[in-house]
């Protein structure tokens, strides 16, 4: 332990950390993004449990959402913020090289998957509405999210199976990615069919959808009800795009960082340019992916009517069971029902149904090791 500094010296490595001025806002952006996302998950997976109206199968759907971001956030965030201030050696051993890798790979497939599910479902309900309602019950939506989870953890073990602890130049204990001919390949591959596939039919459906909606006959000649389902499903067809419109802008750094490592061979000259364009391009990529574990629950608050009241129903009942003023109680007693009960929420049966997304990362690096291993071990 005692050669441990010298093994891993800077000569061969690099600096153990960034400058002060760059890991401190960093760390604080990260306790911020990991405080509020967790915050913001944990109610999302509450108020979808204690409120009957919002047990819904789009909100399934958002619940898996949920639990796929903390995930992330649990698995990556904190070992990654070690990692700013001590990268080597590493100190969490190989089978935590590896667990990390797993469980960010699965929630970040788990994510994509849900989204490509409830765009599906939600092309049906616009399009082909007899079929959404054989098709879209709850139960079958539990099912539907299992299979995705088996899935999503199916496809992650290759993709973390390239995760090691090694002793790199024979000297310094490292987590990275082994120099196996199929990692390339592989990854290249992840992001055509976890990223770039995904979007693009996730945008065709997107389009198919507008254009029906837009399509249909005017508001004069249709009954109050189906005036209702139409505003509700302009409202669901918004949020929607807002979500994936948030999870596109935060993984495409990530899927551009990865790419980047592998296809960028810079020489002599150009090496320093491209380490500094990579640590910038690592540090941003790192933000944005977390970030994605975060932003979903802002989103359902400031879009849906419906997630938003069901949110100040679930915890302002709790709160005054314990300790809401006398004030506040009297002032709110006429009108303060449990979210146990049938609510307000069913005089909105055709109201907004929330949805979410998510997606995977690990450590970045500005030292001299920012290569292929530096890149794609961010796992």
């Amino acid at each position: 332990m005692e050669e441990a500094p010298e093994e891993c010296s800077e000569a061969l490595f690099g600096p153990e950390r960034d400058p002060l001025y760059i890991v401190a806002p960093l760390t604080a952006v990260y306790l911020l993004i990991f405080i509020a996302g967790s915050i913001g998950n944990t109610a999302t997976c509450l108020v979808i449990a204690a409120n009957k109206s919002m047990r819904t199968a789009t909100n399934y759907y958002l619940f898996s959402l949920a639990v796929s971001d903390q995930l992330l956030l649990i698995a990556g965030l904190p070992a990654e913020l070690y990692t700013f201030w001590r990268r080597r050696p590493y100190v969490f051993g190989g089978a935590f090289c590896f667990a990390r890798g797993l469980l960010s790979e699965a929630s970040g497939n788990s994510s994509v998957l849900v989204i490509g599910a409830f765009t599906a479902e939600r092309y049906l309900a616009v399009c082909w509405p007899f079929l959404a309602h054989a098709l879209s019950d709850p139960p079958r939506a539990v099912r539907l999210i299992a299979g995705v989870w088996v899935a999503s953890a199916a496809l992650a073990v290759p993709q973390a199976w390239p995760l090691r602890v090694e002793l790199v130049a024979g000297t310094c204990r490292l987590c990275v990615v082994s120099n196996d001919s199929y990692v390339e390949p592989m990854f290249e591959m992840s992001s055509v069919v976890l990223f770039v596939v995904p979007m693009a039919v996730i945008t065709v459906l997107y389009v198919l959808i507008g254009f029906r909606l837009k399509s249909s006959k005017g508001w004069r000649g249709m009954s109050s009800s189906a005036r209702m389902r139409r505003r509700s499903s302009w409202k669901v067809v918004r949020m929607l795009v807002a979500v994936v419109v948030a999870f596109f802008i935060c993984w495409a750094p990530f899927h551009l960082q990865r790419l980047t490592s592998i296809y960028q061979k810079p020489t002599e000259e150009t090496k320093e340019a491209h380490m500094k364009f990579y640590a910038i391009l690592t540090y941003i990529s790192g933000i944005f992916y977390y970030l994605s574990a975060t932003v979903n629950p802002i989103l359902y608050n400031i879009m849906s009517a419906k997630f938003r009241e069901a949110f100040k129903e679930t915890f302002s009942c709790c709160w005054s069971k314990e300790n809401r003023v006398q004030s506040y109680s009297t002032a709110s007693k006429s009108t303060r029902k449990c979210p146990d009960s049938n609510d307000s929420y069913t005089q909105e049966n055709y109201s907004m149904q929330s949805i979410m997304l998510s997606v995977h990362k690990n450590s970045p690096d500005s030292t001299a090791t920012a290569t292929l291993n530096g890149a794609l071990s961010k796992k």
